[in-house]
Order: C-alpha cells, then structure tokens, then sequence
C-alpha cells in the first residue's frame, strides 16, 4: 500500500469512524462472492445486494461521522451484513498463475474431442472387430503437485468445456484419507452421478416424447443383461444404479455358485466395471472422470483405473484425471507403480498419458491473486502486502487464501467504507504473524470462533468422510444424547448454510455435500481435540441404530470403521457386523479390508465363543483364512485354520471350506496342479468319494467308467425336458462334490493325467443323473462328450451330450458357462455342424467368462472366436493380424500366460505367411514376436500349438520336410491337443505332404500313411462332418493320381477347388490348386494348364493374405 495511507489511515487511528468500520468489519461473518465492478477508486451502488437507499444512508453516515452508539451500531451491522464490497472475492481468484497448465489440460481435452468417433448405442449389434478396435483414443492426465496449490481447481475446469457440450459429461470422485477401508470409493461416486445424470436424461426424453415408453427401459435392459451376474456386486458398490436397472430385476439371484476363486473375484468387478463404462461412454462423449487425491487409492482402485483407459473394445472418447500429492508419492508407492506401468502400455492400448506438475505461485503471481480477492487493479500497491503474505505462506495458493481469511478476522486488513478502500499496515501483519506451514492451524483457528453448534457438526460431518448427505448428518444429530443444543427441525439446515457460507463444506447434489479440501476436513478431525475414538465409536454406533437394512448396506463399510475405532467390548452384534463387511469386502475383491474385518470380529467374539456364538465364530474364522489366503499370507490363514480344525465337534462340512480354500491357492495362484490333484482325492474320499483304486488299471478303470457312463447318459431324457425331470441338485455335500470334482478335472488336464481326469468327468455326470443339476452339471456332459470324440471317436453321442450340456447351461448360474460353450463348440460340436455356427457362441463364452471372473475359459474362447475358428474357416489373414496386438494386450491385462504364447505362435506364423521368406527356415516358427528355438515351455497346451503352427509352414513351404515330420511324428499333434477342431486342418495338411512324397517317391511308406490319413478324412464325412467334403475330394484325387487314375483325379480336383472356394475356405482352394499345377506339370505334362493352376494357387494365396507363399510360387512360376 501507500506508504503515507499506513501513517493516516492506520488501524491504530484513534477516529471514531475508523473504529466502527473496524468493529464491524471484525463482527461479520466470511461472505464470497463481491463483485468486480468494484475498485478503491470508484464507488458503485450496484455491487451492494442492499437497495441505494440503504447504501446512500451508510455513504452519508460515514460523512456526517455520526457517533457510534449501540443503537446506530446495530443499524449499521444490519445493513453491512449484506454488502459485499468489504469481503474478499474468493470467486475472483480463478486460476491466477495456472495459464499454461490450463492450456495443456485443454489441449487434451480438445485432442479427444477431434479424435472422438461416432457414439454407438449401447445394445447395439456390432461387428467382431468391434472386440478389438484399433482406432480408439483416450486421454489420462495426472496432474501433482503439494497440498494446497490448486490441483483440483485446475481439473474443475474441464467441467466448464463440458457444459457446453450436451452429448458430453463431468464426474469427480475423491478418494479419502481411510480409503483402503473402502475400495472403489472414488471411482463408484464418479459412476454414481453418471446414474443420476442417466435418470434426469431419460426424463427428459419422456416428457418430450422423443421415444416410446418401452424405448426408455432399453438401457437399463440392456446394461443388465450385460452386467449378467454382477449386477447385484455393483449395486452394492454404486446404490444409484439400482434405480436405472428394470424394477422386476434389481432383487434377481445373480450370486455366483461357491466357493467362487479368489482371482475370479476380482476379474468380475474389473470387467463389470468395464461394461459400466462402455455403456454410459455409449450415452455420454465425452466422458471426463476426475479421480482426486489418487495418493491414498487403493491398489485395486489404481487396477480399475488402468483397466478402464486400455479398454479397446469402448469406442467413444474418454478423459481420466487423476490429482495426487507429489511429495507423498515415492517409488515404493503403488500410485508410482501404476505410473510406471501405464506408460509402458499407452502405445499398445493406444492412450495418451500427460503430466501436470503445479507448482506454488511466485511473488507476481501472489501479489494478482491478492489484487483479485481485494478488487484493486494497482499492482504496486499491493506488492508490499503480497511479499509478506509470499513470505508466510511460501506461495501456497489455498493457505494464502486462507491467511488472507485471517488477516480479515484479525483486523489486520479491512474495508474502510469511507475512504472505499481496502487498508493494512504491513509491519503490523509482518510482527503479528508466522509462517503457515501448516493451513489446518489456521483453520481451526476460524473454526473455534463459530458457534458451538457449528463446530460439532462439522466435527460430526468429518467422521463421516470426504463427502456425506445431510439425511446422515441428521440422524447422527438426532440419535445423540448428550449434545450442546437441543435438536430443532431447522437445526442441521441452518448449520449447514452456515459451513456453506464459510467455504469449508460445498454442495455436490441434492442434499450432498463434500468438504472443499481435504485440510478442511483434517482440521475438522482433531478440531478441540474432541474427535476420539470414542466420539467416533458414538457416532458409529448412533449410524447402526439409526439406519434402516438399505441405508446399513450402503453405508457398511463407514459404519463398521467408526465403530472399530472406539474401545468396543465383547459384543456379538458388532462382531456379526464385522463379518457382514468382512464379506462383502470379499465379494468386491478387497481382501485387506476383508481381513481387517474378519480380525476385528475375531477379537470382539467372548472367550466363550464356540459354545456361545459357534456359527458366527466359525463364519469368522472361516472368511479370515480364505482372505489371508488370498492375500498370500499363509502364516495367518493357518492359524485361523487350525483354530477350526483342531476343533473336534466340527463337522466335515464345516471344515470342508477351510480345506477347500487351501486345495483353490493351490491350483489358482501356487499353480501347483500335481498337489491340487492329491488334496482333492484326499477330500473327495473325506466326502465318502473313492475315486481312484489303483494307480496300475487306471486306463481299464477310466475305459470302462466311460462306457457305463455314456450308456446311463444316453438313457437321459431329451435335452429340452432333461433339468425339468432331474431337477436341482440341493444336498450341500454333492454340491461341494461336484464342485471337487471339477477342480480336480482341471488339474488332471494340467497335469496331463487323461485317465484320472476321465474318471472325474465320468463321476461328474453320474452324481448329476442320480442327485440333480448343480452349476458343474452342463461341463460335466460336455466333457463327456469330448471324450467321446478323443477316445471313442463317437461324434453322434459327442453331439448329443453337448447338446445336454447346453440345454442344461440355460437353467444354471453362469459361472461355469464360458468353459462349457468352450468344450462344446472347440471339441465336440465342430465335428458335426459347420464352425460358422460355432463363431456366436464362443464369443458369447468370452463375454460371460469376463463376466463371471473366469478369465482363463474367456480368453480361450477369444482365441478361439479371433484365431483358430477364422483360421480354420480360410479368413483372411490382414484382419487377423490386424486383431493380435489388441487380443495379446488383452490376455496380458489378466494375466493368462497360456493364451498370450498360444497367441504369439500363431502371431509369428501368419507373419512368416505374409512376409517375403528370406531364408529357407520360414517354417522354424522364428521371428519378432516368437522363437520356437528360445522356447522353453513344457506344457501340453504349449508343445501342442508349437507343433501344429511349425506343421502348418512346413506344408505350405515344404512339402517334403512335413511328409518327413508326418512319418516320424505320427498323431503327435493329436496326442498333444485331442479332440480340438483344428485336427481336422492339420490331418489333411499332413496327408497331402504324405501324398505328394509317396507320388514323388513312390515309396510305400508315405502311400501307407496317407491312406490311412485318407480313410479317416472319409470317416469324418459320413459321419456328417461338413467342414472336410473339400479335403475329401482333394485326397481322393490324390490317390487316384497316386493310382494313374488321371480323369478321376482331375474331376476330384476341380470339385476340391470348387467346393473350397464356394466355402471359403481359400488356403484350401491355394493348395489344391498348387497341387493340381503340380499333377498337371508331373503326370500330364500339361505345361500350359499347369501354369494356369499355379497362378490360380497365386491368386487365391494372395486373396487370403499369404504373400510370403505366393512371392515363393511365382518364383517357381518364372523357374
């Protein structure tokens, strides 16, 4: 300021006018909002909310210095209370010093809207592409920095781009300081106001009729028949979206089957959330989802966000902004992990990742932000009160505000009305004040000079967390008996105008409210220190009495923190309650918080517990191991584990669980497939199960089980009446059986152990035709039928025992569904019905694996619906190449090994098709993305597709090398992958190199094979196998060449390459016709007819995308 305004006007003045603006000023409450119209120059009446009467009056007052009586004291409070020229313009301050990070946050937001695609409605059909979209573009920016310097303010104003446009949307969530009680939280609220938006929306179109009435329940139709069994999980998590689901539905059984394995359970939330997001992406583009105070997150909640932004099958634009503390983020820290790992990965999942550092502001910068809240456009007159203010609050815009805040109620600056403008003296606030390190000091300094009522709300508000609705708050109010005020109607209404005003609480909603900074709420907390424990433990219990079962389900995990945090005794009720939360954190993936509770639940049981409370004590202790298990704390779970088992009055079924838990790590997350088998036939026998009798006759065993089995199983009623007559299986023992029995198939295949896995297949069906259907029933028949087709070679009984199993799936909880249409239409279907049919249900099998959790049959359907079925059908091979990086990213997303390698096989062999050979070791299965040679995998699953795909290149680029392999190997790639599609494929490959050496060599040996190839090619066709008529007729042209037999191979050969061709099967239609160029050039010297079916393979090799081969053959061609 001036220096001379410090000598005449100083707050020391002894003029009674002087004075009374001071007291005045001192008296009023914090108000926001003074108009910028105003300056210390120029008075306007306008910026006063007071009619001009009333300001000429005050105006004239101040003039004639009228002495300050108590009565003319009063009168001047009353209309200063509603004046705005003498408070601080918070509004004003906008985003001083912020310019460039705004213009690089807008600039992404802009880039998305440039690259933004068409919205596609949500229920739509699409294309399969769509599984895999190239073209999607996504932004996620973090944006750090200290507490204080504007972070969020910053990601606020993307909600201004937002309004402007219709079709887009704004959401926010805010993660809490005791967030890893709650996983999800901040990302639920941010879906939970899409719900409401959702709501007012389909209002809107109503009242408009711009669609018919059933038109308005489409999305909520559609989103639940999408979301399949996870709809009950996220209602829990998101109570909002209950009111969008269809009404009839919200209460539907979608509970999974138990025992449902750990890794499942989070699969499930992660892909529901997904759905969530395509769905309201589908209705809202942009979507742009602010996620603060990302430095308290949980992992899971850090695991969402990354599965969101890489999610390529969401097609429209979405923005993700994360803000986080920077200095309490460090490379050990999960957030800085998460960091790491996306930028890895943006490229791949084609995101783009930027970062906002914000820093504090400079003394420039601090000086604008004053001049903003003072309405004074001088620079130099406040650049005196701005260096000191730089210098207390180091530049930290929050804590400048509120030391601003400060100064005000301590009469270090105010308003003189009669000189209109703004006054201080510098030295003084320079004597007067510290530094502000820390701005919760300051805050509570302002909040102990509110009224008592005021200060226990929001002590009472801060319990509750980063946001709460005041119908909580009132109960809380309500349910309290000891509290400085007697409870009125109006009582929480008017406190809460009160915090309003102050700026510490905002409204978020209707009746919501957050606190405006995590400080504000910090500072609330420890405010008297009266927020002990036990106040918490009151105001939890307070919540527990007072909320109905809805209100207690939503606000569980709030509820059961406060109430954990007081010295709580041995009280039954809260230890049921710990359990509740315990297992509701389960269901959601969040086994710290899981166990947290089972532990507090534990230690709040009485000494006498398996006497007194034995069901809930072995609840507890039971959902404590298997959390601890999962959490891979095996230490922990066995001692809640002997807890149990050292019992002697426990049942087998009661320890059943425990044991099980124990056998699922094993198989799921050990990958220790030889010990699961052990523990299962350990507890199989328990159940009265003896499953295997000697090791030495285990193939008669599993030979003559098959057939007994099969038999009973035809005698079955017809698909279509078979649940109706067996009905459901409810004996818990057989449902845990039966649940054994299928973990114990899966580890025998693991294994490779065929015949045990037999005889578990084969108990499978049998308990089912005895006790009924449960969820291991459909698998179970569509396993049987895989056997038929492995070892019975019985495609009739394959296809009707799928056909079972299938009809079955219809009136069975989905968890088991995906494997069942995985077996059904890889293994006993495709040898009956044309693989186009089969293409449908498999992706349906990837979209309810990912559904129920079970990634690992999911993904085998996605490669077989993206892969081996488009392969096999003589798809072209651009697109499926086009498909492998975003299938890959996927199946590294959830981890599934198996399908990835499986993956880039296949990957590197369509590149040796398509690429020019530069060696003559194209069919090595060498390159960028796979080295057989490297290769150290030892599994079935993995030698199996080695061998198949090096099979593939060595018929297309060496006939003579694979007829070699063929005479050596034999059914090798049958043994290794039984019963699956692809051997038809691979059995005609294998018999046409056979017969092209036997006609080359004339040796009997080839001839000898590649009839008996031949034969079972012909047996496939009369047992009304559709997808090999085109190989049949190849191979019997073969032979008939093979025999001189010249017309009768000719015709074969031209209706081999029409029927190929008609099918579409053009790899098919490329060999047969290289082939014939081949029979043409040998045995009829027919040169001219022969170079014509040679650029006739050419043209169809081409067509399919095989470029590496036809640049071969027209080498050949010019030789």
């Amino acid at each position: 300021m001036d220096a001379d305004m410090g000598k005449d006007v100083g707050i020391q003045s002894a003029d009674k006018d002087a004075t009374s603006v001071a007291s005045f000023n001192s008296s009023d409450s914090f108000n926001v909002g003074i108009s910028d119209e105003f300056s210390q120059e120029v008075f306007k009446p306008s910026g006063f909310s007071r009619s001009s009467k009333a300001l000429r009056s005050t105006r004239k007052s101040s003039e004639l210095k009228l002495v300050s009586t108590s009565s003319n004291i009063q009168k001047n409070n009353s209309i200063l209370s509603g004046l705005t020229i003498n408070k601080l313009n918070i509004d004003a301050i906008g985003l001083i010093g912020r310019e460039r990070e705004m213009e690089v946050l807008k600039s992404c937001y802009h880039r998305i809207m440039e690259d933004r695609k068409r919205i596609v409605p949500y229920g739509q059909s699409t294309s399969t592409r769509s599984l895999v979209q190239s073209d999607i573009h996504k932004e996620l920016i973090f944006i750090s920095g200290y507490s204080g310097v504007g972070k969020s303010s910053l990601a606020k104003t993307l909600e201004t781009e937002i309004n402007g446009r219709t079709e887009g949307i704004y959401v926010e969530g805010k993660f809490g300081s005791n967030a890893n009680d709650e996983p999800y939280s901040a990302i639920a609220s941010a879906f939970g106001q899409m719900c409401k938006r959702i709501l007012v929306e389909r209002k809107n179109r109503s009242r408009k009729n711009r669609y018919p009435g059933d038109e308005s329940l489409r999305f909520g139709s559609c989103l639940f028949s999408a979301l399949g069994p996870s709809t009950n999980l996220l209602s829990d998590l998101i109570p909002e979206l209950q009111d969008i689901l269809p009404v009839m539905r919200r209460n539907s059984d979608n509970s999974d089957s138990e025992q449902c394995d750990f890794e499942s359970v989070r699969e499930r939330v992660k892909y529901a959330f997904r759905v969530l997001m395509r769905a309201f992406n589908a209705e809202f583009s942009p979507i742009v989802l602010v996620v603060d105070d990302l430095q308290w997150a949980d992992s899971s909640s850090l695991d969402m966000i990354d599965y969101l932004i890489s999610d390529g099958q969401n097609a429209n634009a979405l923005m993700i902004v994360g803000c986080y503390r920077s200095n309490e983020v460090d490379e050990h820290s999960h957030l800085f992990k998460k960091i790491q790992t996306l930028q890895m990965k943006q490229t791949r999942c084609n995101f783009r990742i930027t970062a906002i550092a914000v820093g504090s502001c400079d003394t420039d910068e601090v000086n604008k932000i004053i001049m903003a809240m003072m309405s004074i456009d001088d620079e130099e007159r406040t650049r005196g009160l701005s260096e000191v203010c730089f210098k207390r609050t180091a530049g930290n815009p929050f804590f400048l505000i509120e030391f601003m805040i400060m100064l005000l109620e301590e009469n270090l600056i105010s308003y003189n009305l009669g000189l209109l403008k703004w006054i201080w003296d510098e030295e003084r606030i320079a004597e007067e004040t510290m530094s502000t390190d820390n701005v919760v000091d300051l805050l509570q300094a302002r909040m102990r000079k509110m009224p008592a009522n005021v200060q226990l709300l929001l002590q009472y508000a801060a319990c509750l967390g980063s946001s709460f609705s005041a119908s909580t708050l009132d109960l809380i109010w309500r349910k309290q008996s000891v509290m400085k005020a007697d409870y009125t109607a109006d009582t929480i209404t008017d406190l809460l105008a009160v915090v309003v005003s102050s700026n510490l609480v905002e409204a978020c909603g209707e009746k919501e409210y957050r606190w405006v900074h995590d400080k504000v709420q910090e500072a609330a907390l420890s405010l008297n220190d009266t927020v002990s424990p036990e106040f918490q433990f009151e105001i939890g219990t307070a919540l527990f009495h007072s909320l109905d079962a809805n209100g207690l389900e939503e606000h569980l995990f709030d509820v059961v923190d406060l109430i954990n945090k007081g010295q709580i005794s041995k009280q039954h009720e809260f230890a049921e309650l710990n359990l509740r939360a315990a297992e509701k954190a389960k269901s959601i993936s969040a086994f710290q918080s899981a166990a947290k509770y089972a532990s507090k639940g534990i230690r709040l049981l009485p000494s006498d517990k398996w006497i007194a409370q034995r069901s809930l004590t072995l609840s507890l202790y039971t959902i404590g191991s298997e959390v601890e298990l999962a959490l891979g704390r095996s230490e922990s779970a066995e001692r809640y584990s002997n807890e149990v088992l050292n019992r002697k009055e426990c049942t087998t079924m009661e320890v059943m669980p425990l044991k099980m838990a124990k056998s699922l790590k094993l198989c799921t997350v050990d990958m220790k497939f030889k010990e699961t088998v052990q523990i299962n036939l350990g507890l199989l026998k328990e159940l009265g199960v003896k499953l295997l009798w000697s090791r030495a006759t285990l193939p008669l065993q599993s030979f003559t089980a098959l057939m007994r089995t099969i038999k009973m199983a035809k005698k079955a009623p017809a698909p279509e009446d078979i649940f109706e007559k067996l009905g459901r299986m409810r004996d818990p023992k057989h449902r845990i059986t039966m649940l054994l029995l299928s973990r114990l198939c899966y580890a025998c295949y693991r294994t490779e152990d065929v015949f045990l896995s037999v005889l578990g297949i084969c108990k499978l069906v049998e308990m089912t035709l005895k006790y009924g259907v449960c969820d291991d029933s459909p698998p179970g028949f569509c396993g049987l039928g895989m056997m038929a087709v492995v070892v019975l070679q019985d495609y009739e009984t394959a296809y009707f025992l799928a056909e079972v199993g299938l009809a079955l799936q219809k009136d069975c909880r989905p968890s088991r569904e995906s494997e069942t249409l995985m077996v059904a239409h890889s293994f006993c279907l495709p040898w009956s019905r044309p693989l186009q049919q089969c293409l449908e249900p498999v992706a349906n099998g990837y979209t309810s694996g990912m559904r129920s959790g079970d990634t690992v049959y999911a993904l085998w359907n996605l490669l077989c619906h993206h892969v081996w079925l488009p392969y096999a059908m003589g798809k072209r091979l651009g697109p499926l190449l086009e498909q492998c990086p975003r299938i890959l990213s996927q199946m590294e997303e959830v981890s599934q090994p198996e399908q990835a390698t499986n993956l880039k096989m296949f990957w590197q062999m369509l590149l040796n098709l398509v690429t020019t050979p530069v060696s003559n070791d194209v069919h090595k299965l060498e390159g960028d993305i796979f080295s057989a040679q490297g290769f150290t995998g030892t599994g079935a699953v993995y030698l199996g597709a080695m061998y198949g795909w090096q099979g593939e290149l060595l018929v297309f680029f060496d006939l003579e090398a694979a007829a070699k392999r063929a005479i050596k190997d034999g059914d090798k790639f049958a043994k290794l992958s039984p019963g699956v599609f692809l051997n038809m494929g691979e059995t005609y490959h294998r018999a046409t190199a056979l017969f092209a050496m036997a006609r080359r060599t004339r040796k009997r040996k080839y001839r000898t094979h590649a009839n008996k190839l031949a034969n079972r090619v012909k047996g496939w066709v009369r047992s009304g196998n559709p997808n090999v008529k085109h190989c049949h007729m190849a191979l019997v042209a073969e032979q008939a060449a093979l025999r001189k037999k010249f017309d009768l191979a000719e015709e074969n050969y031209k209706n081999a390459i029409s029927m190929a061709a008609r099918t579409g099967h053009m790899q098919d239609a490329a060999l047969i016709n290289e082939r014939y160029a081949d029979f043409l050039h040998e045995d009829l010297s027919d040169e001219q007819e022969s170079e014509y079916r040679l650029g006739e393979a050419i043209r169809f090799y081409k067509a399919w995308g095989a470029f590496g081969k036809a640049e071969a053959l027209q080498k050949q061609l010019r030789r």
